[in-house]
């Protein structure tokens, strides 16, 4: 049997997600004559690493490089680690804390590259369908992003605390198969969208959105590489001359994806 909260997280999220995604296509439309738009290349390459330490609880620990224009510059620095619980073998929980630097990149960049700390709290449902592996992501984020400024050359950093949620959807369907049934090549499709909400969002909780489009390949039971296409469309916090600034930031993901399980004798 499930905790209690559990069933009230998804059930807000049951809720919620029809009137974000209305929110989202009605922003859209309202800003298409008088938006800003901003192209840009990008290229992320990531590592996560998932830590078993007993046969509900894990460690996960993550960094990823963002790049633009191919990867000659930064666009943001992003590390996370957590604490992962299995309640079933197709539902966990996890949470955690994360860093992120954004630097200065795109036409309408911000004055200073800029931190944020940020709080975490996941839940992740597994769906398999037949040989299709589908999984739900449910994030909700407290974030304190820093506001930089430079007074006589001398900055510094007023942090404002802001809420996000998110919700993503992945799909995973197996191309071939090696030794003892295990997947080796893999095709991924997932999207994920991100609200803000709370007092300090105003009219604007659109944050952004993800698309991915994959080929997986999976080395050995510890290790796998994913690698292909990722779009991320994104509505910039602040105006340029009263009118909202949409990235469209077009390029190419890698990551590594290692997993350990240290509760059996081979791994230790």
């Amino acid at each position: 049997m499930l905790p209690a909260f559990f069933y009230r997280y998804l059930h807000m999220f049951k809720i919620i997600i029809p009137f974000l995604f209305l929110s989202f296509s009605i922003t859209i439309v309202n800003a298409q004559e008088q938006r800003l738009n901003d192209n840009n290349s990008i290229g992320w390459l990531a590592y996560t690493g998932n830590f078993k330490i007993s046969p509900k609880l894990s460690i996960h620990t993550e960094y990823q490089w963002r790049r633009t224009d191919g990867l000659k510059h930064w666009q943001q620095g992003l590390f996370r680690t957590g604490v992962n619980y299995a309640i079933t073998k197709d539902v966990s929980i996890n949470a955690g804390y994360a860093f992120a630097e954004t630097f200065i990149y795109g036409d309408y960049p911000a004055n200073f590259a800029f931190p944020e700390h940020r709080l975490y709290e996941q839940v992740i449902i597994k769906n398999p369908i037949g040989k299709l592996d589908l999984n739900h992501r449910f994030t909700l984020e407290q974030r304190f992003v820093g506001r930089v400024t430079a007074l006589n050359n001398v900055k510094s950093t007023e942090y404002i605390y802001l809420n996000r949620m998110r919700y993503r959807v992945r799909a995973e369907v197996p191309l071939t198969k090696g030794n003892a049934g295990k997947n080796i090549w893999s095709a991924i499709a997932q999207d994920e969208i991100f609200i803000g909400w709370g007092n300090k969002i105003g009219t604007n909780i659109f944050d952004q959105n993800r698309i991915g489009l994959l080929l997986g390949y999976r080395i050995n039971k510890q290790i796998k590489l994913e690698a292909g296409y990722i779009n991320q469309t994104l509505l910039q916090a602040r105006r340029v001359n009263d009118k909202p600034v949409y990235q469209h930031n077009n390029g190419f993901l890698l990551a590594s994806n290692l997993s350990f399980d240290f509760t059996k004798k081979g791994n230790k």
